[in-house]
């Protein structure tokens, strides 16, 4: 962890990882990424996906209340 703070990168479906990640607080989930992207984001999603330190395996299928890591990176897709 660099500084206390978790960096967290998105990545669009098909596509690679962002280069610039989202600065976020220790204990934050995936609904804060989603919030953090769009205020009211969280409602649109659809499903959401992980790799990194946080999942279990690669492209794990997880909820808005999953815990993230450093370095992780999460996938979003919309109804």
């Amino acid at each position: 962890m660099s500084f206390g703070k978790l960096r967290i990168y998105t990545k669009e479906p098909g596509k690679e990882k962002s280069n610039r990640p989202i600065i976020l607080n220790p204990g934050a989930t995936t609904k804060d990424v989603a919030e953090k992207i769009l205020k009211g984001f969280s409602q649109k999603v659809k499903e959401t996906k992980i790799w990194g330190p946080s999942s279990k395996f690669p492209a794990q299928i997880v909820g808005l209340n999953h815990k993230l890591m450093d370095l992780d990176v999460v996938e979003f897709k919309t109804k």
